[in-house]
């Protein structure tokens, strides 16, 4: 089996940097870039101007974005490698316990790896993969099913943010966001391995049929992005309009990218890109790691497992004298 994965593992080995790296390069490109011009009286005109000092933002927004994005996929999905496991845990393995390899701690550390987003998934995947299905096909279907996850975490924030805006402090919009957007894609990552579970036939069959019409598997994640902080910009700024200040967020934007040029919505297309890209990444990480040789023991006991009954106990020669 791993000699037969181990061109789609480079291939999704691949995929995952593109999603970390190259996705929010081109979607803020593609946004900000390129300004296109087009008039028609008197006469038709259409120009394109490259906006060479939007550069500089573009490629540390998505520095930023992508070193974020992929810190909550492994932080928030519960990511733990075999070994940090059988070691009890991360804090075990950074020896930052006081109770080294204590059988325990083992014991609880694989408890917690078994019931984690990321637990759930490998094995989901794992199962999938034994039944003959390919990883890059469960890839491509569970890439679909996490489309409406990423929708949520993009939009629901900002309709948490709406209903409350009569009682919050213009100056702490930022963090009234983020902590709705943390919420969200915890809350997320803990359901998307039961959604996974119960809809990835289908979507499965329905991400080949998508392929085989569209032929744009490879920029599919850049047009998800891109989409999404369309919608972004749009409800925030569409609907909100002038109720809502994000000054001091543009500000820190500002600061963090050094004094370089920061186009208006910078903030909304930011948080766009951190609730679009640690799905996508969580998504191509499980996959990488459910299409291992196979799951640690842990990993294949089933939660409705029962304990064979217990032998019968030997009477006691009390009891069978007065039986007798």
């Amino acid at each position: 089996m791993g000699t037969k994965n181990l061109l789609p593992r480079i291939w999704l080995t691949l995929v995952a940097i593109g999603q970390i790296v190259f996705t929010p390069i081109a979607a803020f490109t593609i946004t900000y870039m390129f300004d296109f011009t087009i008039q028609f009286d008197p006469e038709f005109v259409f120009s394109v101007e490259i906006r060479e000092d939007l550069f500089r933002w573009i490629i540390g927004a998505s520095f930023y974005s992508g070193i974020t994005a992929l810190s909550l996929a492994l932080i928030v999905g519960g990511f733990s490698p075999n070994p940090v496991v059988k070691r009890g845990g991360w804090l075990s393995t950074l020896k930052l316990s006081n109770k080294p390899r204590d059988a325990d701690l083992i014991s609880r550390a694989k408890l917690q790896h078994k019931n984690s987003p990321y637990g759930q998934m490998i094995k989901l995947i794992s199962d999938q993969h034994g039944d003959g299905k390919s990883i890059i096909a469960i890839f491509g279907g569970l890439q679909l099913l996490a489309i409406p996850f990423q929708f949520a975490v993009v939009v629901i924030p900002w309709i948490i943010l709406m209903l409350l805006l009569p009682w919050a402090n213009n100056g702490q919009l930022l963090e009234l966001v983020v902590i709705c957007y943390l919420i969200v894609l915890i809350i997320s990552l803990r359901i998307f391995p039961k959604v996974a579970s119960k809809f990835i036939t289908f979507a499965t069959f329905a991400r080949r049929w998508l392929v085989s019409m569209t032929k744009l598997s490879i920029f599919f994640p850049i047009l998800v992005l891109w989409m999404l902080g369309r919608l972004a910009t749009v409800l925030v700024v569409g609907l909100l309009g002038s109720s809502i200040d994000i000054t001091a967020e543009q500000d820190f934007i500002v600061g963090l990218m050094g004094g370089a040029t920061v186009p208006q919505n910078s903030f909304l297309d930011l948080m766009t890109a951190l609730s679009v890209l640690p799905l996508a990444a969580f998504t191509t990480l499980t996959v990488l790691g459910g299409a291992n040789k196979g799951l640690p023991q842990w990993l294949k006991v089933d939660d409705d497992w029962i304990r064979p009954d217990k032998p019968e106990p030997i009477p006691e020669v009390k009891d069978l004298l007065d039986e007798w």
